[in-house]
């Protein structure tokens, strides 16, 4: 029989036995003690069937200098013939808890026995538990985020598993497991991730190990294709493993042509120890070998090519080959040509050529030039060949020029050449231009040119213009130009205008113009009609030219100072619309319009009062910033900002959003009135920003305890703890402890920090709640489960007695199962 090995799993007692007094509750045994006596003291436990497991873990009590010193475990099938499996003598408890991990056995029955002879009184244990140890440790070559990591694995969830690092290029990936000790296992199971893309390993490899430096190969899978959320197991003959690892060699392929490989669930099978069987007086049968099922090997169906296979004895490759059935080869039939047959021995065309009849090739008759005959060595055109009879070529005479002779290498027209007899070329005098000549190197026209003697060419002299004369480098006309002295161009003096000189950059008529320097022209000043000089784009006559309208005053003349304006003005029209939005209002928004390009303000107003009031239907004073703050208050011994409502809030913060900046006070804040928090009564609470466990994944719901390291929390694994600090939570309506770093900039939105979880301490927040511990209704007191990250029902052996294990009372209902309800925290 094969058990799941892979995950932890702790069996419930149906029965203790003991001469001590036993805390037993619900299957588990929480603590032992009794008197020694100097006797021998023994607990016993009885499961309600027959169990397999491969790991025993003994608590100390309160007082560890009590727990036994020599003691030994043994196991039965009936409960009355025992087999000794461990043994320990001067066992002292250290930091961690004592536990023992063995090959998986069978029993019924399990007994922890005591010697009394110690020098104790009292012997006294905490909870002992016989277990499935799972796989106590797992390595991975890259996890995608806090979401998808390696503990996923193995914790029985299939909404989340482990996932590799998402990579430009395929890299090889790799899962390690540790199972603690050395297993017979005898099967391997992975899960896909439920989804239309499930990205499971294309090709891989399983190798185990149980030492952990030898390492044998299991399995290997190319081009493998997953269906969604499917099982796929491997079963093989039981094998000793501790160490299995599974090698990605090629990952599956995003959309976006990245790389990546998922695997939901990892479980491992084994069979117990041999010698818990009855028949292990006889050799274990070698499985039967199929085409479905490996034995020593697994067999090749008819004609499979698949590489790792047997082929059978009937496989229709190995039968006889014929012209007309195919065996390892297809035989061709007499004289066929066509691709991938075999010639056989008495094919015609194998048998000797000759002249009447072809063998593998047709000889040719004497001087047959017929095409796809071979030629015999006896043919006359391969003997030697001489001016009178041809061989393979006919020679030539000398100085015959006749087509389709060869040149002989006595042939006058192969010595050497002069300027008087031929060879291959006559050569030509010095200076000779007749056709049909060529030229010798001591020819004086192959000398060096200069510019007195001609060589190829005649170099000019300096300056000189004369035809067919090449310009040396030194030429004093390839020289820079100067304004003094003449290379290719002669360059002009600064300002100089004369014709045939080059302007310099540097010459002041390219300067920028100005009112006071010309450049290429001089600029005239504002308004100026000065003859010669450019028009400004600035000049006032470029711009509105109309005449001011004439207007008139009953209260001064036409023609007055600009400070004679005495008196109240009011101004009325009918303008602008309403608009929203961080931007400057138009121009045509108000009657009155300031605007102020300096440093000061566009309107300003001073009172003995009041310096400014506005009064509107919807809003009596509007202040808009695009960088700074839209209005500001400032006083020099009252309040900054006064505000009052007659019938609705006095002050209104609207920002864009829940996780926007709303409402900043610098100082100490103080009510007087209640607070109100939370628009709804579910996840109203109190919560404090913690820093989480990194090795935990936590999830809204999750009941946190305090970490072993100060300061931290994480998620709780153990039954009514009392180190539940809270309930993990989205948000709440008051948030204690949160870094600086949450708050970046007022123009930024509110982010949560990483490696942060918000706590809830009190209020109604959802938390995850089981059935484990019994149906749960409203009101009903909640606990800590076994569950990781939940709450129960709280039980009869739960008690009162240590104070801080009610975590809260439930406003929800679970029938079976796990689901998320509101809970009230009790503090």
């Amino acid at each position: 029989m094969s058990i799941r090995i892979s995950h932890p799993s702790v069996y419930p007692f149906l029965e203790v036995r003991s001469e001590g007094r036993v805390q037993f509750s619900d299957g588990v045994l929480e603590s032992w003690e009794g008197a020694t006596g100097g006797g021998v003291l023994s607990l016993t436990g009885l499961f309600g069937s027959d169990i397999y497991f491969n790991q025993i873990r003994l608590l100390p009590g309160i007082d560890p200098s009590v727990f036994p010193a020599t003691f030994r475990f043994e196991i039965s099938m009936d409960g009355k013939i025992w087999e000794p499996i461990l043994k320990e003598t001067g066992f002292v408890v250290g930091p961690v808890a004592p536990q023992w991990i063995f090959p998986l056995i069978k029993a019924r029955y399990i007994k922890l026995v005591v010697t009394g002879d110690q020098g104790k009184e009292l012997i006294a244990t905490g909870r002992f538990e016989v277990l499935v140890a799972g796989v106590i440790d797992i390595k991975t070559s890259s996890e995608l985020d806090r979401l998808w990591v390696k503990e996923n694995l193995i914790d029985g969830r299939a909404e989340y598993g482990w996932s590799s690092a998402l990579r430009s290029r395929n890299q090889e990936e790799s899962i390690e497991l540790d199972l603690g000790s050395v297993n017979r296992v005898s099967e391997l199971r992975l899960l896909s991730k439920n989804d239309a893309e499930t990205f499971f390993p294309s090709s891989f490899r399983v190798l185990y190990s149980d030492d952990h430096i030898t390492w044998h190969h299991l399995i290997e899978e190319n081009g493998f294709f997953a269906e969604q959320a499917t099982w796929y197991r491997w079963r093989f003959l039981p094998l000793n493993i501790r160490y299995l690892i599974i090698q990605i060699r090629e990952n599956a392929r995003t959309r976006e042509g990245k790389f990546i490989s998922q695997i939901v669930e990892v479980e491992l099978y084994a069979t117990a120890d041999p010698v818990e069987r009855q028949e292990r007086g006889l050799p274990e049968p070698v499985p039967h070998s199929s085409v479905l099922r490996s034995g020593i090997v697994r067999l090749a169906m008819d004609g499979e090519v698949k590489e790792g296979v047997v082929v059978q004895g009937h496989d229709r490759r190995l039968r006889a080959a014929t012209t007309d059935a195919r065996g390892i080869v297809e035989l061709a039939q007499d004289g066929e040509d066509r691709e991938g047959v075999v010639v056989q021995g008495h094919d015609r065309r194998l048998k000797p050529a000759s002249e009447d009849m072809p063998g593998i090739v047709r000889l040719a008759r004497n001087r047959e030039q017929r095409a796809g005959h071979a030629v015999q060595s006896s043919d006359d055109r391969l003997k030697k060949a001489t001016v009178d009879s041809e061989g393979v070529v006919e020679l030539a005479e000398p100085g015959e020029e006749r087509g389709g002779v060869a040149v002989q290498g006595n042939d006058p027209r192969l010595k050497y050449s002069t300027e008087k007899s031929p060879g291959i070329v006559q050569l030509a005098g010095d200076g000779a231009v007749e056709p049909g000549l060529a030229v010798q190197a001591s020819d004086h026209r192959l000398r060096l040119a200069t510019t007195e003697a001609v060589g190829i060419l005649r170099f000019a002299r300096a300056g000189e213009q004369a035809d067919f004369a090449a310009v040396q480098g030194s030429d004093p006309r390839l020289h820079d130009a100067t304004a003094e002295r003449k290379g290719i161009v002669e360059l002009a003096k600064d300002g100089e205008d004369r014709e045939g000189v080059v302007v310099q950059g540097n010459d002041r008529r390219l300067r920028p113009a100005s009112e006071d320097m010309p450049g290429i022209v001089r600029l005239a000043p504002g308004g100026s009609e000065q003859a010669g000089l450019a028009v400004q784009a600035s000049d006032p006559r470029l711009s509105d030219a109309r005449p001011p309208l004439a207007h008139s005053h009953e209260y001064a003349a036409l023609d007055h100072d600009f400070n004679s304006h005495p008196g109240m003005i009011r101004l009325e029209r009918a303008t602008g619309k309403a608009y929203e939005g961080h931007v400057p209002p138009p121009v045509d928004h108000a009657p009155v319009t300031g605007v102020n390009s300096g440093d000061g303000a566009g309107v300003a107003g001073r009172g003995q009062a009041e310096g400014v009031i506005g009064f509107g239907h919807r809003h009596g004073v509007r202040g808009i910033s695009d960088k700074g703050s839209g209005s500001v208050g400032q006083s020099f011994s009252g309040a900054g900002g006064y505000f009052s409502s007659a019938r609705s809030y006095d002050v209104v913060a609207a920002s864009q959003g829940e996780d926007a900046p709303g409402l900043f006070v610098g100082g100490f804040g103080r009510l007087e009135g209640a607070l109100y928090a939370g628009a709804q009564a579910i996840g109203s609470a109190l919560a404090v920003s913690l820093p989480l466990n990194a090795s935990d994944v936590i999830l809204p719901g999750d009941a946190l305890i305090a970490s072993v390291v100060d300061g931290m929390v994480q998620k709780c694994q153990h039954r009514g703890s009392p180190k539940v600090v809270g309930i993990a939570v989205e948000s709440a309506a008051v948030v204690l402890g949160m870094p600086d770093e949450s708050f970046p900039s007022l123009a930024e939105p509110f982010s949560r920090p990483e490696g942060r979880v918000l706590v809830a301490v009190a209020g109604v927040v959802p938390a995850r709640v089981s059935a484990e511990g019994g149906p749960v209704e409203p009101g009903d007191l909640l606990v800590s489960s076994f569950q990781p990250g939940c709450l129960e029902k709280i039980s009869g052996r739960d008690g009162g007695s240590e104070p801080g294990r009610v975590v809260a009372r439930s406003l929800g209902t679970v029938k079976k199962g796990e689901a998320l309800i509101p809970v009230v925290l009790r503090s």
